[in-house]
């Protein structure tokens, strides 16, 4: 855990930090493996971090220290955003098999990387860059360019000569092809598990040539999951492209109540296709203020839990669908005046990403036992005890209280125990997503208590 108290800021979200205690939900797990996910190996402790929220510590201090620092709060993967710091450090640039060795001095793992969409897709660059990523243990790497496809003339760095933004169907589909074949040779010859895009708004845009169909729906459609092409979705500037195109028939272009979805919801993406994405920003963000120059719908990014990007409910709707690493990145945190500076918001931002991670986790097990209650499984008396618990668990929680937390789920598995009969399967999963969790909280109990 980090320097900060997790229970000061658990106190607080009850009152003060909007979206957390009342809103977000965050991350898939093991304990979400116990409910039917498809990746039962998906870690236990997998919050990531977009090292572009920590560029200027990375540019200055250099990567072995940030990630020193990074381990010490708490976070277990991070996605790449450059490979490159000051050579003032060590009087040169850094080599990637030296930010391999910071990676595992410090029990990281990279998750990802964010390049161009050429170095991606371009067979005169792609190669170097998926060996990068193989050099670097990252199942994934991909590009944050917006979808590329535009007819353009080729150069020494551009042999496909199709890097403008695609705004027609044609073009989009022409993009996606890019990426579908080069994802082919990701997996087949270097052995990644594959090559993604990442959004921002304006994919929610519409094409040129038809204004009645999405950029993303068409780029999205034209994915083909076998080739390891896929998408990692940003929600919070998905809520935004939700926001700022809501639909070509829409009266108001625009809205900046918390609760307005505009023309879509973004979870509808993943729970339709939840094969299509392995990876999540879970980025948050408030309304940007109304100006002459301001775009309607239009979201600044701040630190998780303190926005209006509801992810309780987009991962309430998502459920066990899709098994992906939320990995939190905050645009903004590099400016002045931020306590801590980038360093301190990424240490916050993991305690609010661990708080909702908690709660998920046990709104899950709450589901659960009603899942079973309605299919037989587990009696109804039965299933009202331990819901009663998991509740008593959850109010507790969401109040900053651990231990009394820890001593529900306690009283939780003890009643698994004695109660639930004639099911052996149940029980048992039943028990392993409550041990998960209250491995989980005894984990941070300790920390926090110097025992560990």
């Amino acid at each position: 855990m980090s320097k900060l108290n997790r229970r000061g800021f658990l106190g607080l979200a009850g009152a003060s930090a909007v979206g957390v205690a009342a809103s977000p939900l965050l991350g898939i797990s093991p304990a979400n493996a116990a409910l039917d996910v498809s990746a039962p190996d998906t870690p236990l402790e997998n919050l990531g971090l977009q090292l572009y929220t920590v560029r200027d510590k990375i540019t200055s201090l250099g990567f072995a220290v940030v990630f020193e620092e990074l381990a010490r709060i708490g976070y277990k993967e991070v996605e790449f955003a450059g490979y490159t710091q000051s050579t003032n450090i060590l009087g040169r640039q850094i080599t990637i098999a030296e930010i391999r060795k910071a990676l595992d001095d410090n029990g990281l793992k990279a998750i990802g990387s964010h390049i161009g969409a050429a170095a991606l897709v371009d067979p005169a660059q792609r190669d170097a860059s998926f060996q990068a990523a193989v050099d670097l243990g990252m199942p994934y790497v991909g590009t944050a360019n917006d979808f590329w496809g535009a007819s353009s003339t080729p150069s020494s760095t551009n042999t496909l000569g199709i890097y403008g933004t695609a705004r027609t169907i044609s073009d989009l589909q022409r993009g996606v092809d890019s990426l579908n074949k080069a994802a082919v040779v990701a997996r087949e010859m270097f052995g990644l598990k594959g090559i993604y895009q990442h959004n921002h708004q304006n994919e929610f845009g519409f094409a040129t040539d038809n204004s009645a169909v999405r950029r993303y729906d068409v780029w999205s459609a034209g994915l083909d999951d076998s080739t390891g092409a896929f998408l990692e979705m940003d929600i919070a500037w998905a809520f935004k492209g939700a926001r700022t195109f809501p639909g070509p028939t829409a009266a108001t272009p625009g809205r900046h109540e918390a609760s307005y979805l505009g023309g879509f919801d973004p979870a509808d993406y993943v729970v339709a296709n939840p094969n299509r994405y392995k990876l999540f920003h879970t980025k948050d963000a408030v309304p940007t203020a109304l100006t002459a120059n301001t775009i309607p719908g239009d979201l600044t990014p701040v630190e998780f839990g303190t926005g209006i990007v509801p992810f309780r409910a987009f991962f309430a709707k998502v459920g066990a669908r899709a098994a992906a690493t939320g990995v939190y990145e905050q645009d903004t945190a590099t400016n002045a005046g931020v306590p801590g500076g980038s360093l301190g918001a990424a240490a916050r931002s993991y305690d609010g990403m661990y708080y909702v991670r908690t709660l998920t986790w046990l709104d899950e097990l709450y589901a659960l036992v009603g899942r079973y209650v309605t299919a037989g499984r587990v009696k109804a008396a039965v299933g009202d005890d331990l819901q009663g618990r998991l509740g008593n668990a959850i109010k507790r929680y969401e109040g900053g209280h651990e231990e009394s937390t820890i001593g529900y789920l306690g009283q939780f598995v003890a009643k698994v125990n004695n109660q639930v009969k004639g099911d052996d399967a149940a029980k048992a999963q039943l028990l392993t997503v409550a041990n998960s969790i209250l491995g989980w909280l005894q984990t941070s109990e300790d920390k926090e208590n110097g025992v560990i």
